[in-house]
């Protein structure tokens, strides 16, 4: 009988020590939005390189107070958009590249920035692999460099935009 109790009082301890650990992890959602402001001068017939970046960083809003204890990364949406668009309204972008660290995001060819942004139109990221890359490079550096990069066309005069991206994410914290 005694065997019994003991083994009975093992399995509570070892079964409250899950739950406890199951506890002690936490998830936390944050909302990052990072802008990209954009300013391309009149070009003369011959495209023009640009290359812009932002850094984003998970040590900030609500996630600040875990710094150091975030174990997994889950981007629940990701997406970008043109706004704040003036100048050149037939002014393009080429050929374009969003990237997050060293993973491409999205790539524009003979792109109209003013429609995208008249229309309000948002870019949605929802590509697993790419999504999975940069929890990764959250994960591994808490920070990741948002690059914007290509080409731009404007013979009509000057361009003036905002690229805004914006990514929900769930944090798993432990102690």
């Amino acid at each position: 009988m005694k065997k019994v109790f003991f083994l009975l009082c093992i399995s509570f301890v070892l079964y409250s020590c899950d739950s406890l650990n199951e506890l002690l992890e936490l998830n936390v959602n944050n909302d990052l939005t990072e802008n990209i402001d954009v300013s391309v001068q009149q070009t003369n017939g011959t495209a023009e390189a640009f290359d812009l970046s932002e850094t984003t960083d998970l040590n900030s809003g609500d996630l600040a107070e875990y710094k150091g204890k975030i174990k997994a990364i889950k981007i629940n949406k990701f997406t970008y958009k043109f706004k704040s668009f003036t100048g050149n309204a037939a002014g393009t972008i080429p050929t374009g590249t969003l990237k997050f660290d060293d993973v491409v995001v999205d790539i524009m060819k003979n792109f109209n920035v003013s429609q995208a942004a008249t229309a309000g139109t948002i870019f949605e990221i929802d590509d697993a692999s790419i999504l999975s890359k940069i929890e990764q490079a959250f994960l591994n550096n808490n920070t990741a460099t948002i690059k914007l990069f290509g080409n731009v066309l404007s013979d009509a005069g000057n361009m003036n935009f905002t690229v805004e991206v914006f990514m929900n994410l769930t944090a798993t914290i432990k102690d």
